[in-house]
């Protein structure tokens, strides 16, 4: 395990009277190679883009990250109020030009619960209601099924996945494995361009991912299709596809703006 990736794991956020603690079952990260310059000009210039080279060419990489939110809550607030609700995070990989730190870079999020209207109105932040059906089937311990569509303002999307026993993950041109872990699944600071413009951010925390690999039987997120970065055609056959059954979380809260 890497120093970065031991350090984002020992280093727990302070305990806040907002902090956020949650489980996020059948989580997935269903990512694609992007041409940099089509990212280029949806991210701020204090960040730069995290790329890979394949045959010359850099690209960034974008995903559509995918989980159930189980028993949600505000742990030194309302500790006894838990909620479940499924949620889509769509984001690309940066780092900041100040600390060199990987980052990842909020598009939007879509969440299948009416509390979306707490992020959006208070911290403005980029998130959306959406409509989630599911049908996920685990058996001993493999994914046969992992089926999602989603119904959303300029946001619909359809994940229909599986766990692929036989494949191994595809690092390309990161320079290890770890770092293909660090920079995919690990981005601790996210940032996101506010309702007013400003450039809000915020900082979660979980314990190493143990992923398996997905493969596409059909994906489409309209998200990316809207801000011009993949076609249809490009979304069936993602970069990579992870998956876990569960995993722990805190959302460091309330996020601010910088």
């Amino acid at each position: 395990m890497t120093t970065e990736i031991k350090n984002r794991i020992i280093n727990l956020p302070k305990n806040k009277i907002l902090n956020v603690h949650t489980k996020l079952e059948h989580f997935s990260i269903i990512t694609y190679l992007v041409e940099k310059e089509k990212l280029e000009k949806h991210i701020p210039e204090q960040y730069e883009i995290f790329t890979v080279k394949i045959e010359d060419i850099a690209y960034g990489l974008v995903s559509a990250v995918t989980f159930v939110d189980k028993d949600f809550n505000f742990k030194n607030l309302l500790p006894f109020y838990k909620v479940n609700f499924p949620q889509t995070n769509y984001r690309c990989y940066v780092i900041d030009k100040k600390n060199g730190e990987n980052c990842a870079w909020f598009f939007g999020t879509g969440i299948g619960s009416k509390l979306v209207i707490i992020p959006k109105k208070l911290w403005k932040m980029p998130w959306f209601y959406s409509d989630y059906k599911t049908d996920i089937e685990l058996e001993k311990e493999i994914y046969s099924k992992y089926r999602i569509n989603i119904k959303a303002e300029h946001a619909d999307a359809i994940i229909d996945i599986i766990q692929d026993t036989n494949s191994e993950f595809n690092k390309l041109d990161f320079k290890t494995l770890e770092e293909a872990t660090l920079i995919l699944t690990h981005p601790v600071t996210g940032y996101f361009k506010r309702s007013d413009n400003k450039i809000g951010k915020y900082q979660i925390w979980h314990p190493k991912m143990e992923i398996s690999i997905g493969k596409s039987n059909d994906i489409y997120f309209e998200k990316f299709e809207k801000l011009n970065l993949l076609s249809k055609e490009q979304m069936k056959n993602p970069y990579s596809i992870l998956i876990t059954k569960e995993i722990d979380f805190i959302i460091d809260l309330p996020p601010r703006s910088i």
